[in-house]
């Protein structure tokens, strides 16, 4: 009898509800990392790239990377040495140059904080070789607006406090990646917009050289994220768009999906539940396009518990599932109606009950 036959059928094909987009890592679509060049500046480490990594299809390393950004400014001698000006050297690289000339004039916000007494002075040549143009206080420090250009090709021009960099700047790597926004002592620190030279971007929050709070990062094939970040990650709830028309809309947990959300594909199948470390675990509904309906427990991306599957045309299975198919007792309605119970073996019914 056919109802027989629709009885023993496996009733979901191999990969059909877990063929998403390989979840393993989401930080394949990275935050912004530190494991770009260095250069040594006074024997501390300046990190001057904070790269957007490409991603390949949401695969990535197992090891979360550095998501600081630090930027180590070093401070002036005591009674530096000023060159001529027509003797500063030019440091900046190729790539600085086409994205200072791209990002165009430096916009300052309208309110400045009040500096104090500062002073101008020539442009000089630090220890490190580094050259500083701008303002100082009476301290001999750093103080007020400036530009400072490090041998290796990078740039900052915005402002300074007592030798940091704080308030509102710009930071040119010698790569062509920007980061302009706001500064608290050396770090990027409040609202700021980071560009990667290949075009990818974050615009948000910032908390200690890490995203933190609001943002989007969005990359140069479309793919978009907007949401939380706690720390250098995503975390708490994000919506986030691929390429492809995936979409997922739900809570983050440090880069992975975990916790309540709702992922949808392109050709309109649709899962809404429980997730963890980027699978289905836990409870959820699970829809096709032609009508098919699973409403029940999910294990690491599979089927697995109690869990009640319907047709659109009105037979339905509910009893236990393992691996993705029905095993252990069950019920199975006919289309008459009729209700049978039996046990199922990886997908087979192997006896009836009543």
């Amino acid at each position: 009898m056919s109802a027989c036959t629709s009885e023993d059928i496996q009733v979901v094909t191999e990969n059909e509800e877990s063929d998403k987009k390989d979840l393993k890592k989401l930080d394949s679509y990275d935050n912004f990392t530190s494991s770009g060049p260095s250069t040594r500046i006074n024997g501390e480490t300046l990190d001057m790239r904070a790269s957007l990594s490409l991603y390949n299809d949401l695969k990535a390393s197992d090891s979360q990377k550095n998501s600081s950004i630090f930027f180590s400014f070093c401070n002036p001698p005591k009674a530096p040495a000023s060159p001529n000006p027509l003797q500063i050297p030019d440091y900046l690289t190729p790539a600085a140059i086409a994205a200072e000339q791209k990002a165009g004039k430096l916009i300052y916000p309208q309110t400045f904080k009040d500096y104090g007494q500062t002073y101008e002075k020539d442009p000089i040549m630090l220890e490190n070789q580094a050259v500083y143009i701008g303002s100082w206080n009476s301290e001999n420090e750093k103080h007020g607006h400036g530009i400072q250009i490090w041998v290796e090709g990078s740039k900052y021009e915005g402002m300074w406090e007592h030798n940091k960099a704080s308030g509102y700047g710009r930071l040119i790597h010698s790569d062509g990646d920007i980061y302009e926004g706001f500064w608290v002592n050396d770090r990027a620190h409040g609202y700021g917009v980071y560009i990667h030279s290949n075009g990818a971007k974050y615009e948000g929050e910032w908390m200690e050289d890490q995203q933190h709070g609001k943002g989007v990062e969005c990359w140069p094939d479309g793919a978009k994220y907007e949401g939380n970040y706690s720390f250098g990650n995503k975390s708490g709830f994000g919506i986030f768009n691929w390429a492809d028309g995936s979409k997922y809309a739900g809570e983050f947990v440090n880069n992975d999906i975990q916790g309540n959300g709702t992922y949808s594909w392109i050709d309109g199948r649709k899962f809404v539940g429980e997730w963890k470390a980027n699978k289905m675990n836990g409870k959820g509904i699970f829809t096709w396009v032609d009508g098919r309906k699973y409403t029940g427990e999910y294990f690491d991306d599979k089927k697995h518990g109690y869990g009640v599957f319907e047709w659109p045309d009105g037979k339905k299975y509910e009893g236990m599932w393992a691996n993705g198919k029905q095993h252990g007792i069950g019920y199975f309605y006919e289309l008459n109606g009729r209700k049978r119970q039996g046990e199922w073996k990886d997908g087979k019914k192997i006896r009836n009950i009543d």
